[in-house]
């Protein structure tokens, strides 16, 4: 029985190669006609080449170049950029409206206001007794021989050349309730005989003034004044210097006509201006000594 049964998937497997072998066949048979026509369609119709037609050269004649003007409105050179501007029907013209153009330069600002200070400065004081200030020693500063002097009320300093007659504090409260402290000392100048009060956190100036007056546009141009009205030239105007305010550290200068130019006033503000310098009062305790050695540590 086996064996009928492996004959029979034989003759099985012979008709399926069998069938598989004549497909094939077959397959290949058709694609080698379609690959002849194809060939047989090319040699048949072949491919049709176009003639090139060819340009004869003609030769232009050129006008010669005439310059034309483009209207007395035209303001432009040739190698001017122009400017083109829209009218109000919408059409394109070389003039129109234009920015206005920035005022002049002044010419000259203000460097600073220079004062000379008062040869003596009050920088300090330390306090012995808080009911009597004339037990206080004060620190003064010698502006000339760049040292400090210590003196109490009534000393006098003969290398500096001047004496202490009196010192005060006063001490007073605000709305809030904080202490303003007004301390002042009267001193005696032996080179002038007259008296000069100091005042503790003010620098004290002479009443001379020097204004120095520079340039932008020269680097090198410098001018002291030391009076007002003044009058001075720079490079390119003249002015006159009529006010100087040394609270605001201002001045108010004028600079004279110049061909189409009016005259023109400006108050200018100082572009360096040195801050003052505040030294605050020292307090030494109630039972130090009097004596000007007991405070020399503090120092």
């Amino acid at each position: 029985m086996k064996k009928i049964y492996d004959k029979f998937f034989l003759v099985i497997a012979v008709l399926s190669l069998s069938t598989g072998l004549y497909l094939c066949l077959k397959n290949i048979g058709q694609g080698s006609v379609s690959s002849a026509s194809v060939e047989i369609e090319v040699i048949d119709n072949p491919y049709q080449y176009e003639a090139i037609p060819t340009a004869e050269p003609k030769q232009a004649n050129w006008p010669e170049p005439v310059p034309q003007s483009a209207g007395p409105e035209w303001i432009y050179d040739v190698f001017t950029p122009p400017e083109i501007y829209i009218d109000q029907s919408g059409n394109f013209v070389p003039t129109g409206w234009k920015p206005t153009p920035p005022p002049p330069p002044f010419g000259v600002y203000l460097s600073d206001i220079a004062r000379k200070p008062y040869r003596i400065q009050l920088e300090g004081y330390i306090e012995e007794d808080r009911t009597d200030p004339s037990k206080s020693l004060l620190l003064l500063f010698d502006e000339e021989e760049q040292k400090q002097v210590r003196l109490r009320p009534g000393n006098e300093s003969v290398a500096s050349e001047f004496k202490v007659i009196s010192f005060s504090i006063t001490r007073l409260r605000d709305a809030n309730g904080n202490i303003e402290v007004d301390a002042k000392a009267s001193v005696l100048d032996s080179r002038t005989g007259k008296e000069v009060v100091l005042t503790h956190g003010q620098r004290l100036f002479l009443e001379d003034v020097t204004v120095i007056v520079r340039s932008d546009e020269f680097p090198d141009f410098r001018k002291e004044l030391t009076e007002s009205p003044s009058t001075f030239e720079s490079p390119t105007a003249k002015y006159t210097l009529l006010e100087i305010n040394l609270e605001e550290s201002t001045v108010l200068v004028e600079k004279h006509a110049l061909h189409n130019e009016p005259a023109e006033r400006r108050t200018l503000e100082a572009r360096s201006t040195a801050p003052e310098q505040t030294i605050l009062p020292t307090s030494a305790p109630e039972n130090n000594e009097q004596d000007d050695e007991a405070f020399d540590f503090i120092f």
